[in-house]
């Protein structure tokens, strides 16, 4: 996999040379075919084993009992998580634009949130600007990075204290941004330079794509992510938009 840095100079490369441009590109949709059909291959066989296990359970429960039993289901959902984000990872680039209202797509998500906050001493709090523009671009993809890095946050705070804020308004004419703040464990220093690095992570039983999913996605819009995170004091993500998208 490659990093930001080589990303960046490999896409200067290609603005240099046609030939190259050319090059890289049929490279890149190699790639993509290899992940689509190892993801398509391996989900099959996955898929059946644990249809079969979920028939073991129902016809025999005592082999609830059995010491590795509830590892083994849990593995198998891991995979099948893992395989889901490889294939999201692999299309996160493949938008389907349409116009949008942005404000009616933050506070539907926002809405999802607020529930499960109800019953807990956690609060999360929602303040979008009267201003934000209809969009252009893919919703369906944007809702998935707001939702992860929410899910994240909720994640990363104190059930007991843990509080999760999202913002957004007009940063200028052309674009918006998008905040989301927790006051969660923060991201270590020595960390911080890889969160978006595809399949590295530092979280039980996470996936390594996440962060990357919504990267591929927000720069797929023309947009930037960023963030600051200080460790027990808590992480704010930085998302900006362009207001509409040129394709």
């Amino acid at each position: 996999m490659l990093n930001n840095d080589d990303r960046q100079k490999m896409e200067k490369l290609m603005k240099i040379s046609p030939e190259f441009n050319c090059l890289i590109l049929k490279i890149i949709d190699e790639y993509k075919f290899n992940i689509s059909k190892f993801s398509h291959e391996l989900r099959n066989p996955i898929t059946l084993i644990n249809s079969s296990l979920q028939l073991i359970e129902s016809q025999h429960p005592e082999v609830k009992t059995f010491k590795f039993w509830n590892e083994t289901m849990a593995d198998i959902q891991y995979v099948r998580l893992l395989l889901d984000e490889l294939s999201t990872y692999n299309q996160s680039n493949t938008l389907n634009i349409t116009e949008f209202n942005i404000r009616e797509l933050l506070d539907s998500i926002c809405t999802g949130v607020c529930n499960d906050f109800k019953t807990s001493a956690k609060t999360f709090s929602c303040n979008f600007s009267e201003s934000l523009p209809t969009m252009t671009g893919d919703p369906v993809k944007i809702r998935q990075v707001i939702s992860n890095l929410l899910k994240n946050a909720k994640d990363a705070i104190n059930p007991e204290n843990g509080s999760i804020s999202i913002t957004a308004f007009c940063k200028d004419q052309e674009n918006i941004q998008i905040q989301i703040s927790d006051n969660g464990c923060g991201i270590p220093p020595e960390y911080q330079s890889s969160v978006f690095e595809p399949f590295i992570t530092h979280k039980e039983n996470g996936s390594g794509l996440g962060l990357s999913i919504c990267q591929k996605v927000i720069e797929s819009h023309h947009g930037i992510i960023t963030f600051k995170s200080q460790v027990n004091k808590g992480t704010t993500f930085y998302i900006t938009l362009p207001i509409h998208l040129q394709c």
